[in-house]
């Protein structure tokens, strides 16, 4: 099962991890996925719902890449409870590999273009806020919008392992982030594990469930667990927000969609498929005209 684990040290340092395996073959059989849009896709919806592990507030995020390349625009919600969505706007997109086995997410992404964060929360009024991508290839393109908008210093690794079948093998990443109290000692002992860990994917590889990964990055220090929390993916999406949506159609549109015996409304974030009937429709397009 996925989940997303909390961590703080003594020393000043706080991190979160996220296996998102599950949720990102869940995203990709549901949007038809190729390798690229895959990986770029899941690197993202693990980025959200690391961005949303708020240690204080109970926050929903929406993250949005635009990039310059094929793929379009990448975007995820990731909710307060752990559940997250999202879509890209070209799921087919295939470009070469940087190498043999190595997918090349900022080809696919682009590397001009925005990364966007809006964060809800139910304390303050939602904020959005933007930084240019850098690389295209998600993590560095987080954290350093992180940086420059939030003013937060943080490192940030994502993954996405997919197999020759398209099915994904293993996905999920981490974020490390110095609090103000956060000693000198402890900053560079972290960076240098980091290094030694190497790529994510690999880690992940040998270890599904991202056994030891803490301990490898927070070695030797005083390390409090402070949350866990399975991770899954999951729309907001309903037929009755569907059948809220049909009522506003004008009179002209409402004549139009009844001229078919059968009406097909897909949603954009899980491509979940709702079927109405015109005699559904003329329902609810006789409810709509009594409430207005």
């Amino acid at each position: 099962m996925d989940f997303i684990k909390r961590y703080t040290t003594r020393e000043g340092i706080r991190m979160s991890v996220a296996v998102t395996t599950d949720t990102v073959e869940t995203a990709r059989v549901r949007h038809d996925l190729w390798p690229v849009a895959t990986a770029a896709l899941g690197r993202t919806m693990t980025g959200a719902i690391l961005l949303a592990s708020d240690f204080k507030n109970h926050e929903n995020v929406s993250l949005r890449l635009d990039g310059d390349g094929p793929l379009g625009v990448v975007h995820v919600d990731a909710f307060a409870d752990n559940t997250v969505r999202g879509y890209v706007d070209h799921p087919h997109t295939d470009v070469p590999l940087v190498r043999a086995g190595k997918l090349n997410v900022g080809a696919a992404v682009g590397h001009n273009g925005e990364v966007k964060v809006t964060r809800f929360t139910q304390l303050t009024q939602d904020y959005t806020s933007a930084s240019p991508i850098q690389s295209g290839e998600v993590a560095e393109d987080l954290a350093y919008y992180l940086f420059t908008s939030e003013q937060v210093p943080s490192t940030i690794s994502l993954g996405v392992l997919v197999d020759t079948d398209m099915k994904t093998i293993v996905a999920g990443g981490f974020i490390v982030q110095a609090m103000p109290d956060a000693t000198d000692e402890a900053l560079a002992q972290v960076e240098q594990n980091i290094s030694d860990l190497g790529p994510i994917t690999e880690y992940l590889k040998d270890h599904p469930n991202a056994e030891g990964l803490v301990e490898r990055i927070l070695f030797g220090m005083d390390v409090n667990e402070v949350f866990e929390s399975p991770v899954e993916f999951k729309c907001t999406c309903s037929r009755d927000r569907f059948a809220e949506i049909l009522m506003t159609l004008n009179k002209a549109d409402q004549k139009a969609i009844l001229e078919d015996a059968t009406t097909e409304l897909v949603c954009h974030y899980c491509n979940e498929k709702y079927h109405f009937d015109s005699q559904e429709l003329e329902a609810i397009f006789k409810e709509a005209s009594q409430v207005s």
